[in-house]
């Protein structure tokens, strides 16, 4: 290397060593030993997670963030490491303001300036902040060299001349580029590889701004900077709280292993307290923890917790109030004016008012333009008097190049200054809230204008008041004629009835994420941030039937409190809530709030029943446990469950799931005795999973006798509980209750035991076999059974009753055993379907109907006429006898459902899951697929459609051929051409991709079709739901 580069080289280290500090402010006080050590960086191996990765760093959720699939953590010397493919790297560098980037950077030139960078050896390394006019228009590599000096006016020819090798360039600050130079400008073109693509390229951005550089294909590596992670965020807080090292470390041990659970410690010590405090009020108060991350906000979250006593103020604003007003008493204390002058932001003396006033001007025309860095000139429009006051403290200075620049300590407080400039000009206040509503960079200023102006203005309400938000349940329609008798009798809204059994935890409910961003989650936390009650009433009036569901939308805690917030001041009387799965500490939030009662023991995880005007509560328990107490207090808390039930004038429906349970049996028992008692409940629901623990729980020893003496409103009862929490016997003696509909779960002490003494029963549901001459002797007005068959006698006594019958409409036989399938019950289900003309729903379930009894069952459905809906398992491949079933089914106009469920005949039973899948994937897609089209294109009034087989586990579009795209484009081209036809499902197994893939492509066809022929007319698409098995 000539001796004029390795002079300039040798000059610009000594400049990065010791004029560019990797930190830029000292106003943090120190947090361990390295500083930067502690930021996390991520590899993202993917781009398509940029998104998602986005998502969780708003929140705040590094820790998310360093675990998605596509991310790899990694360390700074990682991140110039060349590649498979090439020495020249171009490297996107993004994460959210303040986080570090610039830090990063600074970190990697004093890694050079020390020849510490281990994986290349860089003649020169030019830092370029794209923030400075000159580098942003230059126009030659010659312009990108700031710091020039004459004697080495020939380095940019002599780099030129080798393309740039040797030659790293580190563009900082990618989004502070106007639209216009990111599509055409020295920079872009360097990036992209247009010029010098020899060299290497470091680019960093916030992360709303560096898509397009994603989108490259020059790109090498995509590194986020995401700050502190939630354990380090807590190790922080301990080391700073609690100053014995011994008793801060056996703390920071016992946080790692109880991460996710309430943090406790028996510790008894002023410092260890708070600090447990406070980092259980962060696992709520995500908004703040969501700061945290950032080194410079979490020391400020500590200092402003400890200076309230222990306590976090209730909303960000007041939080950044508060430390904004404890950085000028800092400041003004050098100055020996007493600090304790200063009461609030709003009452500062005159010659404190009129700097904070320019300051916070400052701060709203720089965000405004985007700008977070100011030279000198640019603060020449401040008065002498902020400059005397030293910007107050607010600011701080770093030097760039032979210039010193202006930063506010962190972009969090330029958006709380910008926003009290906004607020404190109210007759400009609504117009700027508008302007910038739809700005992401402005997201963080407006909620600190909605905490300082609480929204009061009428304008604000236009943003609350949407169209008739409609965030109700959605189904797919998979309700079939028999699961509709079944749960109408149990479940009064059909927004909530669960699809196949109410035993299962798998419902029908379409993913509601889509639904739910229609309220962003920002106009949530603008309601709590402002402590508007009015507002919270005209949001909840545009939702639609004040029906609200969160299936499957993830919520952080805070995301929960500020639904609470909303929903408790709301004046309305909400219809349906529908919260989904969610966590004991999130249902805790979420609950507190709304009762305004903070309750502790896990009896009260029933405090729904404290809320006025509640008729439906649905609640299902995974892995309970109990708090450690005294034995009399949880006594205690049960009896008052129990009385609170009683007590209880509007609950009636109620649905209580355990799982894996632990130490319930008093609160099952509390339940249950409390239901006696009611005089509103119609409709109960217990069901009770495994119980895992030794010895066995105490049992239920005379509660259900008392239920079914005591009650007299129950209407549907349905329980599986498990024998263990049974006696061996049960002593009914009167029964009172009105029961119109019963279901038992696999519990033959409890079928043998209710069934004699209940009668008026119109739906039964039974999991074990019972003489269907006893059930029709004792219940003549069935309208709904199901019921298992075990012997071929039950199956002809069954048969042979319902030849007759004229009430039943719907029928689930489960057949257990293939003895079961004799020619003697195929002539009775052929003369039942024959004579029998008021049935309506049949389901046959079973692994499937052999070919040879499958003649009885087409001769009968022949001859029938009332049948509306069948639900049967055949077996493949397809033989005449099942060719002939399905050629019926297609002319039967009455059947307008059908489920069919295609299973491999005994024949393939000694196979291994690989043979079974080159063997069926040729069959369901060369015969099942073509039989479906056939029998569509032949039946006129068919609405329903389930089509599955569950042996496929592979992806059919590995080793798909040729004629099968056409064959499932046919299928598909008769299902969007099909006059009635409303749903369909295909379950294919593990992620059918030829059809998922197929299905877009037929859809997208169709759109473009249909606009180019039909513009003015809207679409309808049929429902096809693909899913796995």
């Amino acid at each position: 290397m000539p001796d004029d580069i390795q002079g300039y080289a040798d000059n610009m280290r000594q400049h990065y060593k010791h004029q560019l500090p990797i930190v830029a402010t000292h106003w943090l006080p120190e947090i361990g030993k390295d500083f930067f050590g502690r930021l996390a960086l991520v590899e993202k191996q993917d781009s398509s997670t940029q998104a998602e990765s986005a998502w969780h760093l708003l929140r705040g959720q590094v820790d998310k963030t360093v675990k998605l699939t596509q991310n790899k953590e990694i360390s700074i010397e990682h991140v110039l490491q060349p590649t498979n493919s090439s020495l020249s790297l171009r490297v996107v560098i993004d994460g959210p303001p303040g986080i570090g980037k610039t830090t990063l950077c600074r970190k990697l030139l004093n890694m050079w300036s020390n020849g510490t960078l281990v994986h290349q050896q860089y003649d020169l390394v030019l830092y370029c902040p794209l923030r400075n006019s000159k580098i942003a228009t230059a126009t030659t590599l010659a312009d990108l060299f700031v710091r020039q000096l004459n004697r080495y006016k020939n380095v940019p020819e002599w780099f030129e001349e080798r393309d740039g090798e040797g030659l790293l360039i580190i563009f900082d600050g990618w989004d502070e580029l106007s639209e216009q130079r990111r599509q055409s400008s020295l920079a872009a073109s360097i990036i992209c590889k247009d010029e010098l693509d020899q060299c290497s390229v470091i680019v960093t951005s916030r992360s709303y701004a560096s898509s397009s550089l994603l989108k490259m294909d020059t790109l090498s590596r995509h590194v986020q900077v995401i700050g502190l992670s939630k354990e380090e965020i807590s190790t922080v807080i301990i080391q700073t709280l609690q100053k014995d090292t011994k008793l801060a470390q056996e703390l920071i041990n016992r946080n790692r292993y109880n991460f996710h659970k309430p943090f406790t410690t028996t510790q008894s010590s002023k410092g260890s307290q708070l600090a447990v405090k406070l980092i259980n009020d962060l696992k709520v108060r995500n908004d703040v923890q969501s700061l945290c991350y950032v080194p410079l906000v979490c020391s400020m979250v500590i200092l402003v917790y400890c200076k309230e006593g222990g306590h976090l103020p209730t909303t960000l604003t007041q939080l950044y109030e508060n430390f904004i007003l404890q950085i000028i008493r800092r400041h003004v204390e050098r100055h020996h004016i007493n600090p304790h002058t200063l009461g609030s932001l709003s009452s500062l003396p005159s010659q404190l008012a009129k700097p904070l006033e320019e300051m916070c001007q400052l701060a709203y025309v720089n965000l405004a333009n985007t700008r977070m860095t100011f030279f000198s000139h640019q603060l020449e429009s401040l008065s002498e008097a902020v400059k005397e006051e030293d910007y107050l403290g607010l600011m701080t200075t770093f030097p760039d190049y032979d210039e010193k620049k202006y930063q506010f300590l962190h972009l969090s407080i330029q958006e709380f200054l910008a926003a009290w400039w906004i607020a404190k000009h109210k007759e400009k206040t609504e117009a700027v809230f508008k302007d910038h509503f739809d700005d992401d960079h402005f997201r963080m200023c407006l909620r600190f204008v909605a905490g300082l102006t609480h929204l009061e203005h009428e304008s604000y309400q236009q943003y609350f008041n949407k169209q008739q938000l409609d965030l109700q349940c959605k189904r797919k329609l998979l309700l079939f004629g028999f699961e509709n008798c079944h749960f109408s009798y149990f479940y009064q809204n059909p927004e909530i009835r669960l699809i196949a059994s109410p035993l299962s935890i798998n419902n029908d409910h379409i993913r509601s994420d889509d639904d739910f961003k229609n309220v962003p989650i920002l106009l949530l936390q603008l309601l709590y941030e402002s402590q508007n009650t009015t507002l919270c009433q005209v949001l909840t009036q545009s939702i639609s039937n004040h029906s609200l569901c969160l299936d499957k939308v993830s919520l952080s805690l805070f995301d929960w409190l500020c639904l609470s917030y909303c929903i408790n001041n709301s004046n309305a009387t909400w219809n349906h809530l529908h919260l989904g799965t969610v966590t004991n500490q999130s249902l805790s939030v979420f609950t507190a709030e709304l009762t305004n009662n903070s309750l502790q023991t896990q009896c009260k995880r029933l405090e729904f029943l404290n809320l006025p005007q509640l008729k439906i509560l649905h609640l299902r328990m995974e892995y309970p446990t109990i708090p450690t107490v005294e034995y009399t207090y949880y006594t205690e808390k049960c009896t008052e469950l129990e009385k609170c039930i009683e007590m209880n004038s509007t609950l009636q429906e109620m649905k209580i799931e355990y799982e894996r349970v632990n130490e319930i049996t008093s609160t099952i028992i509390s339940v249950i005795r409390g239901v006696a008692r009611n005089e509103t409940i119609t409709s109960l629901t217990i069901h009770v999973g495994i119980c895992d623990i030794a010895p066995p729980p105490p049992v239920l020893v005379g509660v259900m006798e008392q239920l079914l003496k005591d009650n007299n409103t129950l209407q549907a009862l349905s329980l599986d509980i498990t024998d263990k929490l049974l006696p061996s016997s049960l002593n009914i003696l009167e029964v009172n209750t009105p029961l119109t509909a019963l279901e038992i779960g696999r519990n033959k002490l409890m079928t043998s035991s209710l069934l004699p003494h209940i009668k008026g029963l119109h739906c039964l549901i039974l999991d074990e076999p019972y003489s269907p001459h006893l059930l029709f002797l004792s219940q003549p007005s069935l309208h709904t059974l199901n019921l298992p068959l075990d012997t071929a006698e039950s199956a002809i006594e069954l048969f042979t009753i319902l030849q007759t019958n004229t009430t039943l409409k719907a029928l689930n036989v489960k057949i257990k055993e293939e003895r079961v399938y004799t020619s003697s019950i195929g002539t009775n289900l052929q003369d039942m379907l024959t004579q029998n003309q008021t049935l309506k729903y049949l389901e046959i379930c079973h692994s499937y109907i052999p070919s040879s009894f499958l003649s009885f069952l087409t001769t009968g459905l022949r001859h029938n006429t009332s049948l509306q809906q069948l639900s049967v398992s055949i077996p493949l491949p397809l033989n005449e006898e099942i060719r002939a079933f399905i050629n019926v089914i297609s002319q039967k106009n009455n059947l307008t459902e059908l489920e069919v469920n295609f299973i491999p005949d005994q024949s393939y039973s000694n196979c291994s899951r690989e043979e079974m899948e080159q063997i069926m994937t040729p069959l369901f897609c060369e015969q099942v697929l073509p039989a479906v089209t056939k029998m569509l294109q032949s039946h006129s009034t068919i609405k329903l459609l389930r089509i599955s087989l569950r042996i496929i586990y592979g992806y059919i579009k590995e080793t798909a051929q040729p004629n099968w795209i056409e064959i499932v484009q046919h299928l598909y081209e008769t299902i969007f051409n099909h006059l009635s036809l409303e749903y369909i499902q295909i379950s294919a197994g593990n992620t059918p991709r030829l059809l998922k893939d197929t299905l877009q492509d037929q859809k997208k066809t169709l759109i473009d079709k249909h606009r180019k022929e039909q513009p003015h007319k809207p679409i309808l698409l049929k429902c096809i739901d693909i899913i796995n098995e």
